[in-house]
């Protein structure tokens, strides 16, 4: 058997990784025939072009790894099925589990090495192509737009800041809340402020009528609470320019990143549903490269029965339809029709469990 699970994952990776050179390829030359006219308006150099593509091949393994590895299933399997492999194997008393299990094996540690991918390498090239998109080849500032909303910003010396709405022009805050983290990374000091301004070299906190400023100190287990009118805050090193950057997208971001944004979002008062969803989004896709593979494999155990083409059409429709499913949860869940969790992992729920039950019914 160590041959054959040698032989099995071999032949696995090659189809897998040649899948996964096409699909980069292709989705390349796609989005180049579409972007066309955007980089011949911002006359963008042929380098620039080059590098934002390069940042984007990162998320591009990712979104595509699991048809590349069904496909990989169905290079792998369909052939030895119709050269009668599977049967050989079957007749010498091997079960359909054992010949299955270096590839589900693989296809975990995939998933495992996709999520650890995920978190490290695609955030940072997601937030260098956008960059790179926004500043060199739409030649547009990094800055925010006039106004913006709902603005999450991690300061100096444990500070954190939620704006839902600021005025770059005038340097403005509506609704401020700003949280002060000690040494031991608890929260210190939280405030709360209907107003903020810019003034000569400082903020200015200020109540509004019937909306004062609360600060709250958390000091030895309790809490002192503060109504102000009028608060400077004096030796803070945020300025303006510090609240103009770019807010991060989702994808931008890692697991860890996007979480301190929702409990900023949250503790603020903000509705962070659909960032909830992107969240979990993050720990489940990666296990989809498994759950496709469990549920492709025994379904292509039979494909000498039907040959390479309907297997290779079924591989697709599979995938297609996992798609469907999973943008399907991620818009019910964005929309709050779903649970996060439930809208996240909905389409490794469906086909994990119809997976389990097609090698339980396959002939062994």
């Amino acid at each position: 058997m160590k041959i054959i699970d040698r032989y099995l994952i071999r032949e696995f990776l090659k189809t897998m990784l040649l899948a996964l050179v096409s699909f980069v390829l292709l989705f390349i030359l796609v989005d180049v025939f579409e972007k066309l006219d955007i980089f011949i308006d911002a006359k963008a150099k042929l380098w620039m072009v080059g590098l934002f593509y390069l940042y984007q091949v990162p998320y591009i393994l990712v979104l595509t790894l699991p048809v590349a590895m069904l496909l990989a299933s169905m290079g792998t399997i369909s052939q030895m099925s119709r050269h009668y492999e599977i049967v050989a194997l079957k007749s010498s008393g091997i079960s359909l589990n054992r010949i299955f299990a270096p590839l589900l094996i693989l296809g975990l540690l995939v998933s495992l090495l996709v999520l650890g991918f995920g978190e490290t390498v695609v955030p940072f090239t997601n937030q260098k192509r956008g960059n790179l998109e926004r500043q060199d080849i739409r030649k547009r500032s990094l800055h925010f737009e006039a106004v913006r909303a709902n603005l999450y910003y991690a300061g100096t010396e444990g500070r954190f800041y939620f704006i839902k709405k600021y005025d770059v022009p005038k340097a403005a805050m509506d609704s401020v809340v700003i949280w002060q983290m000690d040494t031991l990374n608890r929260l210190a000091v939280r405030v709360d402020a209907p107003r903020g301004l810019w003034v000569n070299d400082h903020w200015e906190l200020q109540g509004i009528k019937g909306a004062p400023i609360i600060r709250r100190r958390f000091v030895n287990d309790q809490m002192l609470e503060d109504s102000l009118q009028f608060l400077a805050l004096t030796g803070f090193t945020e300025t303006p320019e510090s609240f103009t950057k770019r807010v991060l997208l989702p994808d931008e971001m890692n697991f860890a990143q996007l979480s301190r944004y929702i409990d900023a979002l949250r503790r603020s008062g903000g509705d962070a549903h659909r960032y909830v969803v992107d969240l979990y989004f993050k720990l489940s896709f990666p296990f989809a490269n498994f759950i496709i593979l469990l549920f492709g494999l025994p379904i292509l155990s039979n494909a000498r029965k039907s040959g390479a083409t309907l297997s290779f059409s079924l591989s697709l429709l599979v995938c297609f339809v996992f798609w469907g499913i999973l943008q399907t949860g991620r818009a019910l869940g964005h929309n709050s029709s779903l649970q996060p969790t439930v809208a996240a992992w909905l389409p490794n729920l469906i086909f994990g469990a119809l997976g389990l039950y097609i090698l339980y019914r396959a002939p062994k």
